[in-house]
């Protein structure tokens, strides 16, 4: 309520109008005003103050001044304020009208920095889309309700996701991203929670299974038989010296004392070939059978001997992932142990909640109860068919509340960190989300949507949103589930052709919408995915029953070049350049990526579609049930 009449406030003073109670109820703040901080402020306080200072000059159009005394008309920001954050978690701040006077607080390295941006977005109505839009409108005062005591804490102490904008400092500061691993946040910004020594997939590294494989293949993992490189031997005691004597040599080289978290990540390697020696196999049977013990059991001896060696700011992160999902019986992880959950293989249709997703709700249920540091790696794209729309914006919010709710920690969801190559759909949109999420899982995310729309899209936002809403209804393939990680690129029920001309009419509503060539270009980079959707579907003007099919097809190939696009799926290496002319114009954009070789069903595909080119309807009929029996 607080923000949306500070909204209200604002808007009515660009406008020269303000109601007589404003004035009553609220604290009218302009060019007059003053920055106030200590005589001699640390590097947060002067980073606050910078931007407060920088930004307030932007909105009055008038540079505002930075004192070390002031008898009215401040903003107190740190220790020069009255602002008491005894219990306020760490990170978290306080801002507060005292005796007409505005005072901004924070705990630990970020908390008054965070508050700093919190005040501008708050009542200055700035808001940071992505890392090239924000939004702040100019205005000779802004409204501060006088009883305004805004406490925050944050919800997760380590949050993160990839695409384009949050790798921006600007953007993750606003926007509340935290993890080091996709972005470097100077110390005077509040620094970052870093891995040390990799992010994930590193114990094979660790353990050096590769070095060993001919000279101690007792060292490798014993699956289907043969020894494998692929995972180590989690019972072996020389495995365990090697991975904790890395470990070790990577805190000595790169352990910041100071910081107030760093992490070490142990986790296993992306396969499924765990070890089934006699050993590994004895120590899991006598923990109820649950894989996820032998490495639980591993990484709390490396955690034991970090912590006897006074690294007590670190924490050894493993995966509770496919075979490594359960909890085990009879075995904890230690209080320096961060249990990171992966619900890869989840219907992103639904919520977490929902039955379809039981096995790795009740996993996380379980998790909660026994770790102290519970952090999740959820996912937000298509890996397969990134190109293809993606209509999973109605769990974002309600997953990110599950996992608040069962004392998760830490959050990185992984996006499309491949975006430079592959850039079509909603990506800012997701990213944004995600972020506010993360920030407050109980935002008014509908709210938070239709700003971006508005700020990203332009005019053309009210029609996007539209489009967006029947994409998140139609969420689900067939079966009315999809996973991001495999399958088919139909992750939305069918659609049929008349919504697909609604559809498409909105999009030409939202073309015709656009204000500016950067509210355009955004419209039809966004489109891509729904032409991709189409011609994998033979919806629209991609049909059989179109003669001028191929055209279209070639139409969004080049498109799709012009928008930067080189790849077509995660790990791609191939150059969509060199796909052959005729896969292009008759082979559906799935199997683009096949390229120039002779694949049979490519080949019948190029065979089946120049048939309907030149018989419509009947080898339409044809090329539409292949396509189908194929997707």
């Amino acid at each position: 309520m607080k923000r949306t009449l500070a909204l209200i406030m604002a808007l009515l003073f660009a406008i020269g109008t303000v109601p007589a109670f404003a004035e009553s109820c609220h604290i009218l703040v302009d060019k007059e005003w003053k920055i106030l901080v200590p005589e001699n402020p640390t590097d947060a306080e002067q980073f606050a103050a910078d931007k407060l200072k920088t930004c307030l000059g932007e909105v009055f159009g008038s540079e505002i001044e930075t004192v070390t005394d002031a008898d009215e008309k401040f903003i107190a920001i740190g220790s020069a304020s009255s602002c008491d954050v005894d219990g306020i978690a760490d990170n978290g701040y306080r801002i507060a009208v005292i005796n007409g006077n505005i005072h901004i607080n924070g705990t630990a390295q970020r908390g008054l920095q965070i508050a700093a941006y919190r005040f501008l977005e708050e009542f200055c109505a700035r808001k940071v889309y992505t890392s090239k839009i924000t939004v702040m409108p100019q205005s000779d005062a802004i409204l501060v309700p006088i009883d305004t005591d805004i406490v925050y804490e944050p919800y997760f102490e380590s949050t993160d996701t990839d695409w384009r904008s949050p790798l921006n400092t600007e953007y993750s500061m606003a926007n509340g991203l935290t993890s080091g691993s996709r972005r470097t946040i100077p110390a005077e910004m509040g620094g970052s929670v870093d891995y040390l020594g990799g992010f994930c997939h590193t114990i094979g590294g660790l353990c050096e299974t590769e070095k060993y494989a001919d000279s101690h293949p007792e060292y490798l993992a014993l699956h289907d038989g043969e020894r494998t490189a692929d995972q180590p031997c989690l019972t072996n005691p020389d495995v365990l010296r090697i991975c904790t004597e890395n470990v070790l040599k990577i805190l000595e080289e790169k352990h910041n004392p100071d910081a107030p978290l760093q992490i070490v990540s142990v986790t296993q390697n992306d396969n499924t070939n765990y070890c089934e020696c006699e050993n590994c196999k004895a120590f899991e049977a006598s923990h109820g059978g649950k894989q996820s013990a032998t490495m639980l059991n591993f990484v709390n001896q490396i955690a034991d001997t970090v912590k006897e060696n006074g690294y007590d700011n670190v924490a050894v992160d493993t995966f509770a992932y496919q075979y490594t999902l359960e909890v085990p019986e009879g075995i904890t992880p230690r209080e320096n142990v961060i249990i990171r959950m992966c619900p890869i293989l989840c219907c992103m249709a639904h919520a977490l909640d929902d039955e379809c997703n039981k096995q790795f709700y009740q996993a996380l249920e379980d998790w909660s109860e026994v770790c102290d540091r519970l952090y999740i790696w959820d996912y937000a794209t298509h890996y397969l068919h990134p190109c293809a729309v993606i209509p999973n914006f109605g769990i974002i919010q309600r997953n990110m509340q599950i996992y608040y709710e069962h004392n998760v920690k830490g959050i990185y969801v992984e996006g499309n960190y491949f975006v430079e190559s592959c850039d079509t759909e909603f990506a800012e949109l997701r990213a944004y989300m995600i972020s506010k999420c993360m920030q407050d899982p109980y935002c008014d995310l509908d709210s938070e949507i239709d700003g971006f729309l508005d700020a990203y899209y332009g005019p053309g936002g009210r029609y996007m949103r539209k489009i967006i809403d029947i994409f998140t209804k139609r969420a689900g393939s067939f079966d009315g589930h999809m996973t991001f990680l495999y399958g088919s690129w139909a992750v939305m029920r069918p659609i049929m052709s008349a919504e697909v001309s609604v559809i498409d009419n909105l999009w030409k509503q939202a073309e015709l919408a656009a204000k500016t060539g950067e509210q355009f270009a955004n419209i039809k980079r966004s489109e891509l995915s729904w032409r991709w959707w189409k011609a994998n579907a033979a919806k629209g003007e991609f049909s059989h029953l179109n003669p001028n099919r191929g055209d279209r097809q070639e139409e969004l190939y080049q498109d799709l070049l012009d928008a930067g696009v080189t790849i077509l799926q995660e790990f791609e290496s191939e150059d969509i350049r060199e796909i052959d002319k005729e896969v292009i114009r008759y082979a559906p954009p799935d199997y683009w990526h096949v390229g120039n070789e002779e694949k049979p069903v490519v080949k019948n595909y190029i065979k089946i579609n120049k048939l309907a080119e030149k018989f419509p309807p009947l080898f339409a009929i044809v090329a539409y049930f292949y396509t189908m029996a194929h997707s």
